[in-house]
């Protein structure tokens, strides 16, 4: 499939759903909008065909969207190429939640690079880039968190070999919402040298540089910082953690008879914050709560003015310097 040119399911995702604003504001957006954009890259990387924790990289269903509409089928090893034009793009990676089916997942990736790229007319061109991974909905709610925490974490050794595949020159900054901010911190574990469920990654021949990490109400035991996850936190560079104490989805958190029952990050904040080294420096955290309810909703985050430009602010942190 390589080089090869593909309209279908994929395509048609590009002009999303009609009937969510946010998705007529895409559409809406004037071309000249995006043409001011025109250095960037879209990517798309999926690992939802993978069963096993490890899988090689070549495995990934890799594609770049080309045309506006249509996504190319490309590989890892394009992806990593030095760009033709020159530049050394800066990568943002977009990880989509639980419950999500693929074409979702486009849709909200689409949206997040039009409310924080696209609307940054000084920025450098960037590589922006949705991570899909397997989060189709499961029949019974507690069994699909239960299936997706355990999901989410073998997914995070794809995403873990792919940053220690990227360049160690190039910035990263990485979106984790929900679920998707689980599958981020098990990644900067295992680079971290760090395990998951008793399992490593191999050494990469390179430290994979610290990233910039914006977590919105991520679904993952509150002190996982400290506890379970200690050595993701030395591959942050700076953390943004939005939190929401009225989050209906993730108040029932602790009663999953998982993660030792412990309520979730994106519920409570950092637990053990003062045990973190830089805390005052690296680690900020913002209650969403006033700007976005009770709903575990992603457009809710994503279309709020307030916290978009709180994301901007600090997810994007030294990918200008």
């Amino acid at each position: 499939m390589h080089g090869q040119t593909v309209a279908s399911p994929l395509a048609s995702v590009a002009a999303g759903a009609s009937e969510e604003s946010a998705e007529r504001q895409l559409q809406a957006t004037a071309t000249e909008n995006f043409d001011a954009r025109a250095l960037d890259q879209i990517w798309l990387v999926s690992s939802r065909r993978l069963g096993s924790r490890n899988a090689s990289l070549d495995s990934l269903d890799i594609r770049r969207r080309v045309g506006g509409s249509c996504w190319q089928a490309s590989s890892v090893v394009d992806f990593m190429a030095p760009d033709a034009d020159g530049f050394q793009r800066p990568v943002v990676i977009f990880i989509h939640g639980n419950r999500w089916s693929l074409d979702k997942a486009i849709r909200r990736g689409l949206q997040t690079y039009n409310q924080t790229i696209l609307q940054w007319p000084d920025a450098p061109p960037v590589r922006f880039v949705i991570w899909a991974w397997p989060a189709d909905r499961i029949v019974g709610p507690i069994r699909d968190v239960r299936v997706k925490a355990q999901r989410a974490d073998e997914h995070s050794f794809h995403l873990a070999r792919f940053l220690q595949k990227m360049d160690p020159a190039i910035p990263v900054s990485i979106i984790g919402f929900s679920f998707g901010g689980r599958v981020a911190l098990g990644a900067l574990q295992l680079v971290g040298g760090g395990a998951i469920d008793g399992c490593g990654v191999p050494t990469a021949p390179h430290r994979v540089p610290p990233v910039n990490l914006a977590l919105a109400v991520p679904a993952i035991r509150n002190d996982c910082l400290v506890t379970t996850h200690r050595c993701a936190y030395d591959q942050i560079k700076h953390l943004d953690l939005l939190y929401n104490n009225r989050d209906t989805y993730l108040s029932f958190y602790r009663f999953t008879r998982f993660d030792n029952r412990r309520p979730a990050l994106g519920y409570t904040g950092v637990s053990g914050l003062h045990c973190l080294p830089d805390h005052d420096a690296r680690v900020h955290q913002l209650n969403a709560a006033r700007f976005v309810g009770m709903q575990h909703d992603y457009l809710e985050y994503i279309t709020d003015h307030a916290v978009e430009a709180h994301l901007r602010e600090h997810l994007l942190i030294g990918l200008t310097q």
